[in-house]
């Protein structure tokens, strides 16, 4: 019962330490990913700045690539064409395009009247009419005038569009003529025509660039190598707080003016206003828990500031990462449910080993507390005799002494003979190297002399043996089951001498017992069962029909054998049981 009642505090005491502990472990490990996870977005904002500003060189590199060409195609353009304005056709406009394999060919004329530029001839009939004083403040008119003039150069504006000779391109974007379209356009005059030649190119080369070396690419990988990173998006800020709209009404929104910059912004809520301008404001980053869609992410504000862009003074960015928090929920769960398992793994485990050493130790408590029950039976049962003996001893002693008295030495004889074997019977310490088995025959014999049984033995080769007190025990469960069936089936019987022999020995691996007694004979009808539970042929008030059973099943532990014969003249149980290499030490 106490084992049980510490077993089970033990098992309630584990079960509520590892819960503590996986609780523990799974509110740390989570907020330390998030921590980790914040940290990372932050150096990758800073890597991210790095890079932007290292893609704006590599774009403008590129796009300067692009004006040349564009300037290569004007001066193409204008030796295939009239140098006078008059004289050129929309139709010639459209096949030089083709030759050269530009998008299209606008020429612009300088209108005292409005003080503008105007589209007069395009290869695309929608630019025709087309005026440019409202593009980018009048910088573009301020430009064009320049190259119109008689040195035929353009003033270069820093980060405003590139200067070559006799050119100058502007950066690429939104067409006015239609808002679906971005492109990228190049102006041309040496003073040849009286015109200016505007070449231009769609901006899929450019987009084909961001796409395998600019920021959208570099974004993109920084989300495949994250796998917490659902999106990253780079807004203009002030576009984004609404700080700045188009000074031109009617006029579409430009690529140059669009809101989201680089990445994408499909998790918006509208606390992201709020939570901008206050990283903005602060010059820090910021992350917050939102649930998006019905979904629990983690938004990071990071403020980036660039250099100050001249046309529009868009220098301001804010980024706003998106982090997936139920993918680090669920890999956590994942982890605390293989941790749990582990550690209930463990606590079987340990239940188990702490189960089987109990088991062992009440095992153990139990034998010992079998043999010494045993022992102390055997010692009361010799006890017992020797008491009887010697309170019978005087007289015994008046005995012998009237039957001296009467002279009758034949019958004083007799009564010696059986004193004296009697006595012999108690005298004589059995020694067959087994304690155990001693104190079993000792005992035994003693019983006999009480019910006038013979009971003869002989033991050999037992000092070659060295069992383990569980086999012993089992041992000795056996013999004296076998014993007391013997004396069982003399004591009732009407014999005049009854007799009890047993054989031990050792020899080959095998123990050997063979108990013979000239009891009453077993009917050949009932061998085949006294081994079987319940079944006796004594009566149910005498015994239970367990002992033989008991025997058999002990034997077959072992995997020993057993057998019984049995006619008129004795009935002989011959017992079988195998030994180890252990347990046999053969000395010869």
């Amino acid at each position: 019962m106490r084992t049980k009642t510490i077993a089970t505090i033990y098992i309630v005491t584990m079960l509520v330490l590892f819960s503590v502990v996986n609780v523990s472990f799974y509110n740390s490990a989570s907020n330390t990913i998030i921590e980790d996870q914040k940290t990372d977005i932050e150096d990758m904002i800073d890597n991210l700045k790095f890079t932007f500003q290292s893609a704006q060189a590599g774009e403008l590199l590129f796009e300067g690539s692009l004006a040349e060409g564009l300037r290569y195609a004007a001066i193409a353009a204008q030796n295939e064409l009239p140098s006078k304005l008059e004289d050129v056709t929309n139709k010639q406009l459209l096949e030089v395009s083709k030759k050269l394999q530009i998008d299209g060919i606008t020429l612009f004329k300088y209108s005292e009247e409005i003080d503008d530029f105007v589209a007069v001839k395009s290869s695309i009939p929608d630019e025709i009419g087309l005026k440019t004083g409202r593009f980018t403040y009048g910088l573009w008119n301020v430009v064009f005038k320049q190259l119109m003039s008689d040195k035929h150069e353009a003033t270069p504006i820093e980060n405003f569009g590139e200067n070559l000779p006799n050119f100058w391109a502007g950066q690429y974007d939104t067409t006015t003529s239609d808002p679906t379209k971005i492109l990228k356009w190049g102006y041309y005059n040496d003073g040849t025509t009286d015109y200016l030649i505007n070449t231009y190119i769609s901006s899929d080369s450019i987009f084909k660039f961001h796409e395998i070396s600019g920021i959208d690419f570099h974004i993109q990988k920084l989300i495949e190598n994250n796998p917490f990173l659902k999106e990253i998006a780079i807004l203009n800020d002030k576009i984004f707080q609404g700080e700045w709209k188009s000074p031109v009404k009617g006029y579409p929104i430009w690529h140059s003016e669009r809101t989201v910059l680089f990445g994408s912004y499909e998790y918006a809520v509208k606390e992201d206003l709020d939570l901008a301008a206050q990283s903005v404001s602060k010059g820090e980053s910021l992350h917050f828990d939102q649930i998006v869609d019905g979904k629990r992410v983690m938004k990071s504000y990071v403020p980036l500031q660039l250099d100050t862009n001249v046309a529009k003074e868009f220098n301001r960015l804010i980024v706003i990462a998106t982090s997936d928090v139920e993918i680090i929920d669920n890999m956590m769960k994942e982890k605390q449910e293989k941790m749990l398992l582990a550690s209930f793994a463990a606590l079987a485990i340990s239940t188990i080993i702490l189960w089987t050493i109990s088991h062992f130790i009440n095992r153990q408590n139990k034998i010992s507390s079998d043999i010494q029950s045993m022992y102390v039976d055997n010692i009361d049962s010799l006890f017992k005799t020797i008491k009887e003996y010697h309170h019978d001893y005087n007289n015994q002693i008046f005995a012998l002494a009237g039957l001296s008295s009467l002279k009758k030495y034949d019958a004083m004889d007799d009564y010696l003979k059986t004193l004296t074997r009697m006595n012999t019977s108690l005298n004589n310490i059995i020694n067959i190297h087994i304690p155990a088995f001693s104190g079993l025959i000792q005992t035994k014999l003693a019983i006999a002399s009480e019910n006038d049984i013979q009971f003869e033995h002989d033991f050999e080769g037992f000092d070659k043996v060295h069992l383990s007190s569980i086999k012993v025990m089992d041992t000795v469960r056996i013999i004296g089951n076998i014993i007391d069936n013997a004396f069982y089936a003399m004591i009732d019987t009407e014999l005049t001498t009854k007799k009890l022999v047993m054989y031990g020995t050792v020899q080959k691996g095998y123990m050997t017992f063979r108990i013979s007694n000239n009891g009453s004979k077993i009917p050949k009808e009932y061998l085949s069962k006294i081994f079987d539970h319940g079944y006796s042929t004594k009566s149910k008030k005498n015994n239970s029909g367990l002992g033989l059973a008991i025997v058999n099943n002990i034997v077959k532990k072992y995997k020993g054998q057993i057998n019984v014969e049995s006619n008129e003249e004795e009935t002989t149980f011959t017992v079988l049981i195998p030994l180890t290499n252990r347990e046999y030490k053969n000395k010869d």
